[in-house]
């Protein structure tokens, strides 16, 4: 890169410093450490699951694009295109012809103890639907990598650079440079992911409720609907003494009140939210919603909602 292109890139990146924005190198760092912290054991599992022996060691990688990492290859190499759409390729699996033929050998089950860097032909009609078929488990270890809803699968072969485009806008990617280790065989292979793949690892959406507005109720919150919360009652027993608890054992009973009623309390991950009376709704026991705690109160200002019965009397927490 001369400096005169370097000057701009370096440019955008202080202002989305400045600005808090993330660029796209920032954006696509958890994908990256991903693919290079776990893809080689995410395939290593899949092929011995399938009953093969190798495995595979990203050694590094770098923003690049995939005709030109197969274009690096002057002696020839084939790529396997794989994406979710044929119009839409997401990774590329690019291996010259040496590394062709060690795929091929695993994927018949060979003997890792006999394997040799030798071939330097292009490979055979057999070898090449063997090296598809090795860049579909590849495309299953990145969909478990990056947790992504679709497995990229192969959707052509390309035997030449100008065949990768095949008429499409050429995505930018980044190009992990791996190693596939079979006994002895130690051959390069470039897995270059798009941009879109990698920005498209999935991450777990995190729940909120909005915090109660202090001069009033808030907007209503539609989301703070779906959040379900664990509800527990508590019920208020009559005081005995140490001696009476001490003395208990498993088969007594205890009498809830020695009134009419028995004081519940719902409760909300512990915090109580209404007093109620203890009953019976058919062959069920029920709890009757009575006196609203101030929590309550604050939790539906929060979500913009209101106590349903406005005129009954608040019990306030010590």
């Amino acid at each position: 890169m001369t400096e005169a292109a370097a000057q701009p890139e370096q440019s955008n990146d202080v202002f989305d410093r400045l600005l808090g924005r993330k660029g796209d190198a920032m954006r696509l760092d958890p994908a990256i450490n991903a693919v290079v912290k776990f893809l080689g054991a995410r395939l290593q599992t899949i092929l011995q699951n399938a009953g093969l022996e190798a495995r595979l060691e990203v050694v590094g990688q770098q923003h690049s694009s995939a005709s030109a990492e197969m274009g690096k290859n002057s002696s020839g190499a084939i790529c396997v295109v794989l994406g979710t759409k044929s119009a839409n390729p997401s990774a590329y699996l690019i291996c010259d012809y040496s590394a062709a033929s060690i795929i091929a050998e695993i994927m018949l089950g060979g003997d890792p103890e006999f394997a040799s860097l030798s071939a330097s032909r292009a490979p055979t009609s057999m070898e090449r639907d063997l090296v598809c078929q090795f860049a579909d488990l590849t495309g299953q270890a990145i969909q478990t990598t990056l947790s992504t809803p679709d497995c990229p699968k192969m959707i052509r072969l390309a035997q030449k650079v100008e065949e990768i485009r095949d008429g499409e806008d050429e995505e930018p990617v980044v190009a992990f440079e791996t190693t596939l280790v079979f006994g002895e065989a130690k051959p390069t292979l470039t897995l270059a992911i798009a941009h879109s793949l990698l920005l498209r690892m999935a991450r777990p959406v995190r729940e909120t409720v909005k915090k109660p507005a202090s001069g009033g109720a808030g907007t209503q919150n539609r989301n703070a609907l779906t959040v379900k919360v664990p509800v527990s009652g508590s019920i208020q027993l009559p005081p005995i003494t140490l001696g009476e608890l001490a003395a208990l054992c498993t088969g007594d009973v205890l009498a809830l009140s020695t009134e009419a009623d028995a004081t519940v309390k719902l409760k909300v991950k512990g915090r109580p939210l209404y007093d109620c009376s203890l009953g019976r709704k058919g062959a069920n026991y029920a709890m009757c919603l009575q006196r609203p705690h101030e929590a309550m109160t604050e939790a539906l200002n929060g979500i913009g909602l209101s106590i349903p019965n406005p005129d009954l009397e608040e019990t306030y927490d010590e």
